[in-house]
């Protein structure tokens, strides 16, 4: 549920599927700003690849994304502090 002004009201209705595109927008701050706990691209800092990650809730409330590298042909695991 999201509060609008006039304005940014009926510039919405006049958009295809405003839902969608207010999920992906915050979707895409939350990646930039590392707020979201989805699957996402890491950076790996060994070789420098993008690594396509996974991410994993765990029983004790952390989590942490899991990829593979296939330059440095490993697995690899990124868990921030929590």
């Amino acid at each position: 549920m999201i509060t609008l002004c006039p304005t940014s009201y009926e510039l919405s209705k006049k958009m295809p599927n405003f839902s969608a595109w207010v999920r992906k927008m915050v979707l895409e701050n939350g990646q930039k700003t590392g707020m979201t706990k989805e699957n996402r691209t890491m950076f790996h800092r060994v070789c420098g690849s993008d690594v396509e990650a996974r991410w994993e809730h765990f029983t004790d409330d952390t989590y942490a994304w899991f990829g593979y590298c296939e330059t440095c042909d490993i697995d690899v695991t990124w868990r921030p502090r929590q």
